[in-house]
């Protein structure tokens, strides 16, 4: 199994329960494809829906997303300064539901979504292991850490697939990419050099003053990753709710 097949596992698991039936939230609101404000619509209740999932979703057989319970997420050694496969578990994702939507549009007839985001705070609590060098520096640890990026743009690309279920058409999405574009990093890894305090301090002060420079080599496994974690929900919701039941006047179309 490839490496990001088996993260995608893994973090599909974090995201689905198994539930026979669903419904969007009256609190949800729909919009009409022949809307000439249609985008706007869109955007608005696109971010409206992600606030809203701060809080358990029974409809849709969701728990909170905020914070969104990952099992298990593998960040692999980027091609320059970043030697280092980057192992996380039981990692709690704070600050998703905080997202702004700056745009939304959807393509019915080539059945693409786009939208654009920008996330305060994104916040990956968990454990670490790694092995290796970042910098040419050596570096390794066992423990607690904290990765957070700040003010995150993430623009979204959703390709969907319709299926026919009870006589109505779904949406399942066969792909999902992301690029993330932060404005800074910080990184705390506890226990680093096995709990050596000045190479911890020294290690750490070089991964915050160059966050740009080793983010940037291992940026697509957390686009990845990331794309991985929103495909998941997005299935999960479009996979028990009919596109019917989520856009207004769209029959023709799907």
């Amino acid at each position: 199994m490839g490496f990001y097949a088996r993260v995608g596992l893994i973090l599909a698991a974090a995201v689905f329960c198994v539930t026979n039936s669903g419904k969007l939230p009256n609190s949800i609101g729909r919009c009409s494809v022949k809307d000439p404000e249609f985008n706007e619509c869109l955007k608005k209740n696109v971010e409206d829906a992600i606030h809203q999932f701060k809080k358990e979703t029974p409809e849709l057989g969701l728990n909170t997303l905020d914070p969104l319970d990952i099992p298990e997420l593998i960040i692999g050694e980027g091609h320059g300064p970043v030697n280092v496969v980057q192992h996380f578990k039981n990692v709690k994702l704070y600050g998703l539901t905080d997202s702004i939507v700056l745009s939304a549009s959807a393509d019915f007839k080539n059945r693409i979504l786009h939208a654009t985001s920008i996330t305060p705070e994104l916040r990956l609590q968990g454990e670490y292991s790694m092995r290796g060098r970042v910098m040419l520096l050596p570096v390794f640890g066992d423990g607690p850490c904290n990765v957070t990026l700040y003010n995150t743009k993430i623009n979204h690309t959703i390709y969907a697939e319709p299926f026919q279920k009870k006589g109505k058409t779904f949406w399942h999405f066969s792909n999902y990419t992301v690029t993330l574009r932060p404005d800074r990093m910080t990184y705390k890894f506890d226990n680093l050099f096995n709990g050596e305090e000045r190479l911890a301090n020294n290690i750490l002060n070089v991964l915050n003053e160059n966050w740009n420079e080793v983010f940037t080599d291992v940026r697509d496994g957390y686009e990845k990753s990331f794309g991985l974690i929103f495909h998941g929900l997005a299935n999960r919701v479009f996979s028990k709710v009919a596109v019917a039941d989520i856009f207004m006047d769209v029959e023709d179309l799907v």
